[in-house]
């Protein structure tokens, strides 16, 4: 899916108007179709939308009032990787390891998710990564554990070298191995005696 496509169903759904409350069996359904989705998705981000279906033990129809496009299935996954970062930072607030969990979480999903990488290239995901990192980088700065002139746009270009890693990979061990590996080398630039002001 392009870019562009993406932010528009993203926005979309981040900006909707909460639905009335679903019945249980729908509530199921969508449940079912997102964890099909989540595990399709980790495989391929060029999913056809029968598969997921398939996948989710649903009719298309069922489908299609749920997520009528793609892209709004898209969406919906990728503001549950937002939200769970969101979660991992407020479990990690005050700790001073929390820009190093946090920029490990982010390096998982990358490798488990690849719409993320997607969405990590797109302004509203960006300012919202940029909010959860900016306190944690402050504070490992001032604690001299990290050099004191890496910035926030210092932080997207470490995950864009870890996104590179990841697509070069082939499977989800893999892509765990290099991510793994590419946030090490990462993190082995970032010490406070390079580039300590």
């Amino acid at each position: 899916m392009r870019p562009d496509n993406v932010v528009r169903y993203y926005t979309d759904y981040m900006t909707a108007t909460p639905q009335a409350p679903r019945r249980r069996d729908a509530r199921r359904n969508r449940e079912a179709i997102l964890e099909a989705a989540r595990e399709l998705f980790a495989q391929s981000t060029d999913v056809p939308m029968y598969e997921v279906a398939r996948r989710a033990g649903v009719g298309q129809a069922t489908l299609y009032r749920n997520f009528p496009e793609r892209g709004d299935l898209a969406a919906a996954l990728l503001a549950e990787q937002v939200e769970r970062q969101e979660l991992v930072a407020g479990e990690h607030a005050g700790d001073p390891d929390a820009f190093f969990v946090l920029l490990r979480s982010f390096a998982e999903n990358l490798a488990r998710f690849h719409l993320l990488g997607d969405l990590a290239r797109l302004e509203p995901h960006r300012r919202r990564i940029a909010e959860l990192m900016r306190t944690p980088l402050r504070d490992a700065k001032a604690a001299g554990a990290l050099r004191r002139d890496l910035t926030i746009d210092d932080v997207f270009l470490l995950l864009s070298m870890v996104r590179g890693a990841v697509e070069g990979a082939d499977g989800p061990a893999d892509r765990a191995a290099s991510a793994g590996r590419a946030l090490a080398l990462v993190v082995d630039g970032m010490p406070p005696s390079i580039g300590r002001a």
